[in-house]
């Protein structure tokens, strides 16, 4: 087998005239697609050959628009523009849009021989506006898409015409082919859909795919995610081999060639399958009404901190993406959490049934406001156990294993013992069961989990305390108390993550005062509160309002 690359130095003295033109080549244009042609015609050239590409390569110019970086791209790009097969063909029409709001990001490239032309729409670069605009489809047609429409529609014209593009641009080129007019749709001699999602089919008719099926090649990865994205349905649908590993066989340049055909493989990776599992699970969960406010919330994080590119991001500004995702809506918070939920927990969760959640919320709720007794055992237990930090963490190591051991044996009762779609639930729990091992043995090690455990505990309870204490309108005396638990949590969550070992005893004991303190403050309130409606019933009850009944008019003075 070979890669891309070692496929254009194979067949690269031949032209289209002597070796015709195949799956491969249609993998290799919509590559080059990828890179940033403006430097090319910028001399204002209407056309240029793929060979004139040459100096801005050796220049090291040649600026591959694709997330994830280079990834073998350069080398296919430089050996396409020095081989006699595909050096020689002509470009034109080259186009790149790149627009943050509302989000457009759109390129395309026409490709031109003596006996055909190709029209090959780019995929996602690593701008956040391209990321945004590919997650829009979930409800929306996109500009992008449109313009797909509008380039194709442009171009087309006499002779033969193949369509096709990678990823995102396999999406527009399956929305241009399915919209074309029926005199330009004649002329497309055949469509080719590189790893790319299809319709949402809220959004758009799934049965508009069916008009171009038999002049449709689909070309997946054996480990595919994306193309699995509204999965289109392609009669002719090919599964590729790959030289990277897992979501990297996304990239064009590893897929495996054998004498000019696709190296194919009869299925899918089962680990894809269990992640496609999850992923349209996730996406289904959020109801389409949702999903605009999701989009908006989760991308406006990112660009709130001056994120234009994914190549931006930091450790600092992941950091700052993420204290600015607390300020999002209660809604976009549980779909985000419904994907770790799902990951840890696979269904289980929901086939609970839904008047169990709802007692628990209640529980929950009257938990916020008379919570006084379990704080009170909370203070006994940090201060009595200067070993609370281990034992919890050992619990939640233990309770965690427990929980993935139930769900896999589950799956596979479920699946009657096959095992697809199994390693990575397998994976997952033997991970969990070592992290067991590795922190029970290690010196200091549970003790580390803990203080961590405590220390984003205690952060999430400030930021919640604070919250509750925003929201609530009705009890000034609980809203005070709500911003004093938030600042104490906060000053508690940094010292769990900052302290040593050594004086995690003298913490405890703080802690445990500070918890007892607020256990008495919110039961004595309680008492309060329920002495005071006591008190109130009482006095209703001896003296009852009056029953208001009709006064005779007074007479007025006698006529007679």
């Amino acid at each position: 087998m070979t890669k891309l690359a070692e496929y254009i130095q194979w067949v690269g003295e031949l032209d289209f005239d002597a070796y015709p033109f195949r799956d491969a080549d249609a993998l290799v244009l919509c590559d080059i697609s990828y890179f940033d042609l403006a430097p090319v015609f910028s001399d204002g050239a209407e056309t240029h050959a793929v060979s004139d590409c040459i100096p801005m390569i050796e220049a090291g110019e040649a600026k591959p628009m694709i997330t994830g970086g280079d990834m073998g791209n350069c080398e296919v790009f430089e050996l396409a523009a020095r081989s006699k097969r595909f050096g020689p063909l002509i470009m034109s029409d080259y186009e790149d849009q790149l627009r943050a709001d509302p989000p457009l990001q759109f390129s395309a490239v026409a490709f031109h021989a003596k006996d055909f032309s190709f029209l090959a729409y780019r995929g996602t670069d690593a701008s956040i506006a391209g990321w945004k605009e590919d997650c829009m489809i979930s409800f929306t047609k996109t500009e992008a898409q449109e313009l797909s429409l509008e380039y194709a529609n442009r171009l087309i014209k006499k002779g033969k015409w193949y369509i096709g593009g990678h990823s995102k641009g396999a999406n527009q080129a399956l929305f241009a082919a399915c919209m074309l007019s029926e005199t330009k749709w004649e002329k497309v001699v055949h469509v080719y859909l590189l790893d790319g999602p299809g319709f949402c089919p809220e959004v758009l008719d799934e049965s508009l795919i069916s008009r171009i099926d038999s002049k449709a090649t689909r070309i997946i990865p054996e480990f595919d995610v994306i193309g699995k994205l509204f999965e289109p349905k392609i009669t002719e649908t090919k599964i590729v081999a790959s030289s990277q590993k897992g979501i990297l066989q996304h990239s064009l340049a590893s897929w495996q060639i054998r004498y000019g055909d696709l190296e194919t493989v009869e299925q899918n990776d089962p680990g894809s399958v269990w992640v496609n599992q999850l992923m349209n699970q996730w996406i289904e969960s959020i109801p389409q009404e949702d999903r605009p406010a999701f989009i908006e919330e989760l991308f406006g994080t990112i660009t709130a901190e001056g994120i234009e590119n994914l190549e931006e991001i930091d450790m600092d500004k992941l950091q700052s993406v993420l204290i600015e995702m607390t300020g999002v809506s209660e809604t976009t918070k549980k779909t985000i959490a419904k994907l770790p939920e799902k990951v840890l927990f696979d269904d289980a969760l929901e086939e609970v049934p839904e008047e169990n959640i709802k007692t628990v919320q209640r529980w929950m709720g009257d938990l916020r406001i008379q919570g006084g007794l379990l704080l009170v055992f909370a203070a006994l237990a940090f201060f009595l156990s200067p070993l609370l930090l281990e034992v919890t963490a050992m619990g939640i190591v233990m309770v965690l294993a427990a929980v993935e051991l139930f769900l896999t044996i589950r799956r596979l009762v479920k699946q009657h013992g096959k095992l697809e779609g199994m390693r990575e639930r397998f994976i997952i729990l033997i991970a969990i069961l070592a992290m067991g091992a590795i922190f029970y043995f290690k010196e200091q090690a549970l003790w580390l989990l803990g203080s961590m455990i405590y220390g984003i505990l205690f952060l999430w309870l400030a930021y919640y305390s604070v919250e509750s204490g925003i929201k609530e309108k009705s009890e000034p005396f609980i809203k005070v108390l709500h911003f004093v638990e938030g600042g104490l949590a906060a000053i508690f969550g940094i010292g769990f993550l900052l302290i040593p070992q050594s004086f995690s005893r003298i913490l405890s004991i703080t802690l445990a005062a500070n918890v007892a303190i607020d256990a008495v403050l919110r039961i004595g309130y309680w008492i309060w509160k329920y002495r005071k409606k006591k008190q109130l019933e009482k006095m209703i009850n001896t003296n009852p309002e009056p029953v208001e009944n009709e006064t005779p008019d007074k007479e007025g003075p006698s006529d007679k």
